[in-house]
């Protein structure tokens, strides 16, 4: 006998089955949030032995750092919350997890509904509160003995199939009636599981869903169409591992140049096109681009605004995209073959189906790419410590088996911009772009990972998820905050505000005058204030070596970087 058949009541044992089929279908880390109605789900999970733990205080952090820890884990992920707001207080995560296609499994407790709607503490209308960002939701009623084991376990199975089984949340929502605690004497319902006899010893899932696999697909008829002709691969968001080799394999097959996003795990990879966001600035750069006439475009969420308006305007004659999700990713609505499928898999096909061409007809990207590398390298002050400086040689400064998470706002945009080095991995939450829960994130793919992270992260981000310092500081290897403080939202300084610039700092910049030093000390995380760019390095070295969270913070002059911004647009007008 694997499950056990002696509980306090009724809502542990339905707890238990949740659990235990949860952990069966591939759940191996569980986030629980205090709280009173949950206790039946808390207590269940806190005594499986297949499961790893992780507890906050918060559950809006919480939710981030289980998304942190699916991405960096590729497992789904569940969540454990009490009724009222606390639901709530996942939403944003929830949402990001969506876009992204990250799986999640939200396992909320909730009132009986004779609570509901009647004034009763802490009771709000939990079922179906997330809309449409679930892949499905499970509403549960209140246990029940005149409800079967096995529909439980098999309503579970089909909803995990529709959601987590294809890169999307789940949410369960489970009403509980009192008592939520244990009690004894322990009663024996060997006669309600009779009919999951099977399940009981098997080890396995009730019902297993064989989904359509995502492989190699079959090759588009007009594929030797396509490739016979100027064509350029742009890389969107994809993972790290055999797509990257595969998408390079395929570029030199094809001679087509590589457009890489910083999502792409490709920027800064030989192959790829360097700086192209800032070449697009230039009629020169834009000339060239314009040559191609077909795009293959591999993951989506594009960085690069001048890339992404570039690619809905121009006329292609082909524009094929391939990825794993089958959401509509087009925001110029171009698209004329939308691919599905596995990544390494279709490009190592197509690779070996079409000739090989000697000729790489966009060699003058790669050549306008290393002009504009030059001219940065040579107009930067590589004693002053800024942004600029930063997220062009952060990720070269970093041992190799180091993974970036770059939060999103002004960071995110410097490094696509001004970054030319390949890092191990790269990490972001980029389905919304909010600045929401980046520590929270970013300290969930460090315990999924258990290898060195660096996070680099904006003022008004870190103090946007502070809370989430208690959970940085549980990690265990070194994950080092970059706090890039440049004294409120400084990216509203690259924004056209026309005759609204005197709202500028009042309403949108939002100057706080506030550092780290204090909140650090709060959560016992070593801290360092590096003032010029040998310190920054030392600073990080020692971090690197540090088992655990550090914090290194760097304050710059409030509109430098959108200066430097500005700076080296002009600086490639100019000379390229």
């Amino acid at each position: 006998m694997i499950f056990k058949t002696r509980y306090s009541n009724i809502n542990a044992l339905w707890s238990a089955l949740l659990i235990e089929e949860l952990w069966r279908l591939g759940v191996r880390h569980c986030c629980i949030a205090p709280g009173s109605r949950s206790a039946p789900l808390t207590l269940i999970a806190a005594e499986h032995e297949g499961l790893t733990r992780h507890i906050h205080f918060d559950e809006r952090g919480l939710g981030f750092y289980a998304l942190g820890l699916a991405k960096g884990s590729g497992d789904p992920v569940a969540i454990i919350t009490t009724s009222g707001t606390a639901v709530a207080n996942l939403y944003p995560a929830i949402i990001e997890a969506r876009q992204t296609g990250v799986p999640l499994v939200i396992i909320t407790a909730d009132r009986p509904p004779e609570l509901i709607d009647c004034g009763a503490n802490q009771a709000i209308e939990q079922q179906d509160i997330y809309g449409g960002y679930p892949g499905a939701v499970l509403n549960l009623p209140a246990p029940n003995l005149c409800i079967s084991a096995n529909w439980v376990l098999t309503s579970l199975d089909q909803s995990f199939a529709r959601s987590c089984q294809q890169g999307l949340p789940l949410h369960i929502n489970c009403q509980f009636r009192e008592p939520l605690y244990p009690d004894v004497p322990l009663n024996d319902y060997a006669d309600y599981l009779k009919g999951a006899g099977r399940w009981l010893t098997s080890g396995a899932p009730h019902t297993v869903y064989q989904l359509p696999p995502l492989t190699s697909l079959p090759q588009p008829a007009e594929w030797t169409d396509f490739i016979n002709g100027k064509g350029v691969i742009v890389v969107g968001r994809i993972d790290a591992g055999n797509d990257v080799d595969a998408i390079v394999q395929l570029s030199k097959v094809l001679g087509w140049p590589v457009i890489a996003d910083i999502q792409s795990q490709l920027h800064g990879h030989h192959c790829a096109v360097k700086h192209l966001d800032l070449m697009l600035t230039s009629d020169h750069g834009l000339k060239a681009l314009q040559e191609a006439d077909r795009l293959f475009q591999i993951g989506g969420h594009l960085l690069s605004k001048r890339l992404d308006q570039f690619i809905g305007q121009h006329q292609w004659q082909h524009y094929i995209m391939l990825g794993k999700e089958f959401r509509r990713l087009d925001t110029g609505h171009r698209q004329t073959l939308r691919l599905v499928g596995d990544v390494a898999g279709t490009c190592y096909r197509y690779a070996k189906s079409s000739v090989d061409k000697s000729i790489r007809w966009g060699e003058k990207l790669y050549e306008l790419g290393e002009c504009v590398h030059g001219f940065l390298a040579e107009n930067q002050d590589d004693k002053q410590l800024t942004e600029q400086w930063i997220c062009s040689g952060i990720s070269g400064w970093v041992p190799d088996n180091t993974h970036l998470f770059i939060g999103n706002s002004l960071p995110i945009r410097m490094m696509e911009m001004f970054s030319h080095h390949p890092v191990a991995s790269i990490f972001t939450n980029r389905g919304v772009s909010g600045i929401d829960g980046l520590m929270a994130t970013a300290a969930g793919c460090s315990a999924a990972l258990a290898e060195p992270v660096v996070l680099l992260i904006g003022d008004v981000s870190f103090l946007h998820d502070l809370n989430s310092l208690q959970l940085a500081r549980q990690i265990k290897t070194p994950l080092v905050i970059i706090l890039i403080n440049n004294d409120g939202g400084n990216i509203f300084n690259m924004l056209p505000m026309g005759t609204a610039k005197d709202k500028l700092s009042e309403y949108f910049v939002t100057p706080h005058g506030l550092d780290a030093l204090h909140g650090a000390a709060m959560f016992h995380i070593p801290y360092s204030a590096p003032t010029d760019t040998q310190q920054f390095q030392d600073c990080l070295h020692l971090a690197m070596e540090h088992q655990g969270c550090s914090i290194i913070e760097v304050k710059t002059m409030p509109g430098q970087a959108a200066e430097s911004i500005r700076n080296a647009v002009s600086l490639i007008r100019e000379n390229l």
